[in-house]
């Protein structure tokens, strides 16, 4: 694999594309990464033995940790203190004049031996991707591969059509 880890939603999408039957070439053109980390990420789930449809039903901190095994932010007691906490501190970041600082000087102050400021961004900024994921879309050249239709549904349940001419279609 490369040395930079890709996004949880990259695989996902790497993931999704494979169980449609794309092939690797396809799959690294459209997601922008070499045709040896689309074959490596693949072996690693034929190995395992694990369905392609249980990886993708996983969260993104569990996935990392599947794919990227040794990533130490997430075994770590802080972590899941700060992911039970989330949900509140999204609903708070909505509110006017409320900033990430105040949000960890309030998270400092009830836990002490917390995450130091940038790490409780970096995990509340992975939350809020992960909250929006978003889907490349294939090329002209790639698209004549597809069905002459597709269905894609996006993050609010619009469906986009993509026909074989290359047309998006509300």
């Amino acid at each position: 694999m490369s040395a930079k880890t890709k996004r949880m939603g990259t695989i996902k999408q790497l993931l999704q594309m494979h169980g449609q039957g794309f092939k690797y070439k396809v799959i690294a053109r459209s997601l922008k990464m070499s045709k040896n980390t689309v074959k490596s990420y693949l072996r690693k789930v034929s190995e395992s033995g694990v369905d392609i449809k249980d990886l993708l039903e996983l969260d993104d901190p569990v996935l990392e940790m599947w794919f990227h095994a040794g990533t130490a932010a997430y075994p770590d007691k802080r972590f899941e203190d700060f992911k039970e906490r989330l949900d509140y501190l999204v609903e708070e970041l909505g509110r006017r004049h409320i900033t990430k600082r105040l949000l960890w000087e309030e998270y400092r102050s009830d836990n002490p031996n917390g995450y130091m400021y940038s790490q409780f961004c970096f995990h509340l900024s992975q939350h809020l991707l992960a909250r929006n994921p978003s889907m490349v879309l294939p090329t002209n050249r790639e698209r004549s591969s597809l069905s002459t239709l597709q269905e894609i549904r996006s993050p609010t349940q619009t469906v986009i059509q993509v026909r074989s001419s290359g047309a998006l279609c509300l």
